[in-house]
């Protein structure tokens, strides 16, 4: 005979009331799939300002007046952006004291694209000059750029060595990035020599324009020099009539922090609130549950359970249902965090990075911990009543 242990008790207990379980099973769920996706989207945005902090090699970049916001939006989220600003400053930049290194880059965008499942920022860089691309494009490829060769970011489909088409040129794969989490992974970059010849393609009324054009100017001070005095010396240089703004590398980086911190906020303040709500749903449905079920834990208690015993069970009903609604609360997080990464990241707008595995163990350790901890602790104060309620008296009243 199969012998009747507190375990086999609680599962019939719980198969016996399933819309009760399964009521609290989805509660525990919800509260672990807000706290596990938050957190790894928490975990994804900080491994993405990470990497921007990493390879942001320039300590300031010269725009074209107006421009500032959408060069942000290019180095963040790869919003295809075309501006101009004349070639010639990137001379008087460098010639700036203070100033250790300036490359130009020029952007074309590229809104309809058969190699992307997203809008693509088509970006030419001088290899020979540049020191925040380049060192990052010589891992994905074997050697400089030439001709028509590309280095496509992470979310650019296709192999290398085939082909893309834009404005009608073809152009060969030679290099992919690996994820970075900034608008990099939805940007190609070529020669700027390329970038021009498409530029003129795409507008051939400005072809003399974007001859002798650059979209930005990056710039990378000398140490401890300070990025403003770099900004007001190109303002002495060419008067109030530069026509340029400078979007200063620190800047970025405590605004995006600081956006970082508030969506941080906001996940783990859902999350807490809906906890709270959900610790006093669980708390009335034990309260009314232990009116309905006293005269079957007297019964138990009559037929020889130790009021422990009984208690036992009733915990162990409550850790039954937490388990099963924890554990598929974060299997639904995963899958939604992992499936819609790249429309999370468009949705936020910050840097957007896979993190190290040990982000993943950590908030799947702590998710499970907490819902499974929420309906237990709810039926705490049940439990107690139940196992110390006077057999006699509840038999009684039953009658």
């Amino acid at each position: 005979m199969t012998p009747i242990t507190t375990l086999r008790i609680a599962a019939a207990n719980v198969s016996q009331k399933p819309l009760r379980s399964l009521s609290l099973a989805l509660i525990a769920a919800v509260f672990t799939f807000m706290l596990f996706s938050g957190s790894m989207i928490a975990a994804n945005l900080q491994a993405g300002i990470e990497s921007l902090s990493a390879r942001m090699g320039a300590d300031l970049l010269v725009v074209p007046q107006g421009e500032g916001k959408k060069i942000e939006s290019v180095i963040l989220r790869a919003e295809p952006s075309t501006f101009y600003l004349d070639a010639k400053l990137l001379d008087t930049v460098r010639k700036l004291p203070g100033v250790a290194q300036a490359s130009g880059q020029l952007f074309i965008s590229s809104l309809d694209a058969q190699c992307c499942s997203v809008k693509v920022q088509l970006i030419g860089i001088d290899e020979k000059t540049d020191f925040v691309v380049a060192p990052w494009l010589r891992k994905a490829a074997e050697k400089p750029l030439e001709g028509n060769e590309v280095i496509v970011g992470d979310y650019i489909f296709g192999d290398i060595g085939s082909e893309l088409t834009f404005y009608g040129q073809k152009f060969k794969i030679v290099g992919r990035l690996a994820a970075t989490g900034m608008g990099f992974d939805s940007s190609i970059f070529m020669t700027i020599e390329a970038a021009r010849k498409l530029g003129e393609i795409a507008s051939p009324e400005k072809k003399d324009e974007i001859a002798k054009s650059l979209s930005s100017i990056l710039v990378r001070v000398n140490p401890g020099v300070d990025p403003i005095t770099v900004s007001d010396g190109l303002f002495d240089e060419l008067g109030l009539g530069a026509n340029v703004n400078f979007v200063f590398a620190s800047n970025m980086m405590s605004d995006t922090s600081a956006k970082l911190q508030k969506i941080v906020a906001v996940m783990y303040s859902a999350a807490g609130g809906f906890w709270v709500i959900a610790a006093l749903i669980m708390l009335i449905v034990y309260f009314f549950a232990f009116s309905e079920r006293q005269r079957e834990f007297a019964t138990l208690r009559a037929l020889g359970a130790s009021r422990s015993r009984v208690i036992r069970i009733v915990m162990s009903e409550a850790f039954m249902i937490s388990t099963a609604g924890s554990c598929a609360g974060v299997l639904i997080g995963a899958i939604a965090v992992t499936s819609f990464s790249t429309a999370i990241s468009r949705a936020i707008g910050l840097p957007y990075l896979a993190p190290a595995p040990e982000a993943w163990i950590f908030a799947l350790i702590a998710s499970l911990a907490a819902g499974i901890a929420t309906v237990p602790l709810a039926a705490l104060p049940t439990a107690w009543r139940i196992g110390n309620r006077d057999i006699y008296t509840t038999l009684r009243e039953g009658d």
